[in-house]
Parts: C-alpha cells; sequence; structure tokens
C-alpha cells in the first residue's frame, strides 16, 4: 500500500494496547523498515499489515473499517481545532489541542490543517507577530512554488487563503486568481474527506473580495457556499457567509438584501447558542453598522409583523 496513513492508524493502537515496538515488529519487519512506512518512504505490502492487525489480536477486515472511521473522526477534531482558533476560544483551543499528538495523525491534510490552527492560535493570541506568521505560512505551503503545482490538496489552498490577509495586494490578486481557476476545476484539488474545507475557502475568497471592494464577487462565492451547505445539509460558518453578504449589500446600497442578510446571520447565531462567537459577532456588526445588533434585528421583526397586518 502507498500510503502511510493505515501504518500511522497501527502504529496508534499498538500504543493503545501498550504492546513495545519490539514485541509488535517481531519477526515481522525490522523497526528501521517498519519506520520508513510510518514516514512514506517506503510501500508497506498487505502482507505485513495482516500480520500486524493479527498481532494486535484483530481481524485485518475489522481494522480496515475502523480505520475508515477514525479518519472521519480525526478530520472532524482537526475542523473543530480550526473553528476554535478562528472564534478566539482560546480556552477550548488548548484543551482540545492537548488531545492531539501530531505523530499519531492519520491523514496528511490533517496535518497541515493542524499545524495551520496551531499557528493561527498563536497569532490571535499575539504569541506571533504578523511578520512570524506571515513566514511561518509561506514554508507551510511552501509559497510561491506552491502556485505552480498542478494539482493542491484543500488545505493548501486554505492556507493561501489566509496568506491572502498578511501578503501585498500585487500576491494577494495572484492568489485570488490561481485558486478561482483551481476551483473552476476540480480535478486539480484534492479534498482529502475534508467536504467542509472547500466551503471555508469560498468563504474566506469572499472576505478577502470585499476588502479589495469586489462586492458583486463576494456574493457571487457568498451564494456558491451556501448553495454548497444546502446540498451537504450542513449549517457551517453560514453565519460568516450573510455577514459578509451583509456587509457587501450594504456598499451595494441594497437595504432590503442587506437587512435579510443580517437577519438570517442572527438566526444562524441564536441557533447555533455559541455565546463567544454570537459576542464577537455582535462586536463587529455594532461597529460596522454603528448599530446594536440585537436591538436592531428585534425592530425589524417588530416591524415586519406591523406591516404584515395591514
Amino acid at each position: 500500500m502507498k500510503s502511510n496513513t493505515l501504518c500511522i492508524y497501527i502504529e496508534r493502537l499498538r500504543i493503545a494496547r501498550h504492546i513495545s515496538q519490539e514485541t509488535f515488529l517481531h519477526e515481522i519487519v525490522s523497526i528501521r523498515q517498519y519506520r520508513r512506512y510510518l514516514k512514506g518512504e517506503s510501500d508497506i505490502p498487505f502482507s505485513v499489515i495482516s500480520q500486524l492487525t493479527t498481532r494486535l489480536g484483530m481481524k485485518t477486515d475489522t481494522i480496515l473499517r475502523e480505520f475508515e472511521v477514525a479518519k472521519i473522526e480525526e478530520t472532524s477534531k482537526m475542523n473543530n481545532l480550526y473553528n476554535l482558533a478562528v472564534n478566539y476560544d482560546h480556552k477550548k483551543f488548548s484543551e482540545l489541542a492537548k488531545t492531539i499528538s501530531i505523530d499519531h495523525i492519520i491523514e496528511p491534510t490533517n496535518v497541515l490543517l493542524y499545524k495551520h490552527s496551531i499557528m493561527l492560535n498563536n497569532y490571535y493570541s499575539r504569541k506571533i507577530s504578523v511578520e512570524q506568521m506571515r513566514q511561518m505560512s509561506k514554508e507551510l505551503v511552501n509559497y510561491p512554488f506552491v502556485l505552480e503545482q498542478g494539482v493542491l490538496n484543500t488545505m493548501e489552498l486554505l492556507i493561501l487563503t489566509f496568506l491572502i490577509d498578511v501578503l501585498p495586494t500585487e500576491d494577494q490578486t495572484k492568489i485570488i486568481e490561481k485558486i478561482t481557476e483551481y476551483l473552476n476545476d476540480s480535478r486539480v484539488i484534492v479534498s482529502g474527506g475534508n467536504e467542509k474545507v472547500l466551503t471555508l475557502i469560498l468563504a474566506r475568497l469572499a472576505k478577502n473580495s470585499g476588502i479589495l471592494e469586489s462586492y458583486d464577487q463576494v456574493i457571487k462565492f457568498c451564494n456558491l457556499a451556501i448553495n454548497r451547505n444546502k446540498s451537504l445539509i450542513s449549517f457551517y460558518i453560514m453565519d460568516y457567509l450573510y455577514y459578509y453578504k451583509s456587509l457587501a449589500y450594504y456598499k451595494l446600497g441594497d437595504q432590503k438584501k442587506f437587512e435579510e442578510s443580517l437577519t438570517k446571520c442572527f438566526n444562524i447565531l441564536e441557533f447555533e447558542g455559541n455565546e463567544t462567537k454570537t459576542k464577537k459577532f455582535i462586536n463587529l456588526i455594532n461597529d460596522d453598522y454603528n448599530i446594536d445588533f440585537q436591538n436592531y434585528i428585534l425592530d425589524l421583526y417588530a416591524k415586519r409583523r406591523i406591516e404584515g397586518k395591514k
């Protein structure tokens, strides 16, 4: 097998069962060769996998099924870690991060997301400067050479969208054009099974289009992401998407659609019930529009009730 992900999962099971590596590998494979499998430097034969799973006291087909479940659970955990970082929930982030060992992360894309999340949390808690964050992010995806690759995974795209925030305008435009090119041809994107990341990438493109005052593009990217969420039956970052739409409509002077987008943003926040995130949005929206967000929405509902009675 060419991927080292299954080997990493088997190693995780070995540790959980408190079996020494020497005992585990005895008369199956050398420790040196096993470490090459773990690093992905050599393909692991299926016969070796079968012998190792037997030594764990499990059937190979059982481990393969549990392996797929573990990858899904791992991806969910990494998504949660990332969300805690971008929502400035440093306490919960620290608690979750303590439960993760980078050496036991199965998927390479999840390793990237983990490293990016750690860096983001340090950046947002002001433990590292913008200059440090910029350099670390560039090194993480090998920027600018990454733009020359024929195929990118979704985590590389995600980190590139972050770099838009901290690079000069010339680089911002170059990255947005390149990502848009990739999004128009899904064959050159390796998702790694993380369906939410493409939605997140669209949201970040919407945000950065707003910074560049391309408000029609903001609405376009938001609608693509919202429709994608609907097809996945997901509320993932819908609050951000409607918030970005409200900003675009506000700048375009479309009061009706501005109010509609802001109301949907409020409804999503109420539905999720995340106090930290809600507080963040209240502060953002109050500053953006010089309003009291909660009272503004309540007044809109009251106004609609009155109009409905006419």
